[in-house]
């Protein structure tokens, strides 16, 4: 009897660890990913013209906000492909320096892609759904959940206020740039209060019992077994019970 309690304790006390532990290895919330980066992506579409909310909504989906293991260890926020000089993991995926030469990187491939080049005459920096909608059909991937999802993220948080084109501030205008400032502080905190939503798809994780496979998991979550293990950045389709999985 004695020593079934002392293995209920033992389990509830490995459990506890596991939450904290996975926690405190979530580097990023939601809105502290947006708020991280979303300078960079309004840079970007000043210079690209690529809607700033697209780049958000993409590096948040295909990076977990960030919270990834290509994205922690190989500053890939956006599942390109390439060579990487990683010692940490091993990748398909490539490495990059910063955060900022992956988003570099991502808005270089609509330009140089002749399938996405079209996208620029096409659409403007304020139409993001006809941007995410001409980037799934230019063949950035093939998942069909794909264009939903990061359609949903930029709803979700508003990213679109972020595709206002950002022009440099002239004297006399500084108290309507504390207004903007002002304004996006407030959306941050709207989305803050959002985090937690039981309905939000992206960066949901999934904990593997027994008997679960990949190919279980993909049909149920309207995914792929190669986007799970892209994800997660599984060499292989084994897995372990107790496993997390990034969805």
């Amino acid at each position: 009897m004695q020593k079934t309690s002392i293995g209920k304790y033992v389990m509830i006390l490995l459990m506890f660890v596991f939450t904290v532990t996975t926690t405190i290895a979530q580097k990023f919330s939601p809105s502290s990913y947006i708020a991280e980066h979303k300078d960079l992506a309004q840079q970007l579409m000043n210079e690209t013209g690529v809607p700033a909310s697209v780049i958000l909504a993409v590096a948040f989906h295909e990076s977990a906000y960030g919270n990834s293991r290509v994205a922690k260890h190989l500053n890939n926020h956006f599942g390109i492909k390439g060579k990487n000089k990683s010692k940490a993991i091993r990748s398909a995926y490539k490495g990059y320096g910063s955060a900022e030469e992956s988003y570099r990187d991502f808005v270089g491939l609509m330009q140089r892609r002749k399938a996405n080049r079209v996208l620029f005459d096409k659409y403007d920096a304020d139409d993001y759904e006809g941007w995410v909608r001409g980037i799934f059909k230019a063949g950035y991937t093939s998942l069909s959940s794909w264009t939903p999802k990061v359609l949903a993220t930029i709803r979700r948080y508003n990213l679109d206020k972020y595709d206002q084109i950002q022009r440099p501030v002239e004297k006399g205008m500084l108290a309507k740039s504390g207004a903007t400032k002002i304004q996006q502080d407030i959306l941050l905190r709207s989305m803050e209060a959002n985090d937690m939503s039981v309905d939000f798809t992206p960066g949901v994780t999934h904990v593997v019992t027994k008997g679960e496979t990949l190919s279980d998991l993909a049909t149920r979550y309207d995914t792929s077994v190669e986007a799970l293990k892209r994800r997660n950045n599984l060499q292989s389709s084994k897995l372990s019970m107790g496993q997390r999985l990034l969805l």
